[in-house]
């Protein structure tokens, strides 16, 4: 199946983020380099981590949604 076009900028916007994010740490760790080894798999850590997040932020949104359902009900 293939992906729109809004799909592959989306993914590409979030690994742009990934990537700055792990260049932001780096740098407030005073690293100004490091190996193309060392920097793939800190991307792929933060990619487990940002999965985890995701979920996590979506598990939290629907329990606020069922708890503002149970305190205010359905209208």
């Amino acid at each position: 199946m293939e992906q729109s076009e809004e799909i592959l900028a989306l993914k590409e916007a979030i690994a742009l983020n990934r990537e700055s994010l792990l260049n932001e740490l780096l740098s407030s760790l005073n690293f100004e380099e490091i190996n193309e080894e060392l920097f793939q798999h800190l991307l792929e850590i933060i990619s487990i981590r940002d999965k985890e997040i995701i979920k996590l932020n979506k598990a939290l949104e629907a329990q606020e949604v069922i708890n503002k359902v149970f305190k205010d009900g359905l209208i």
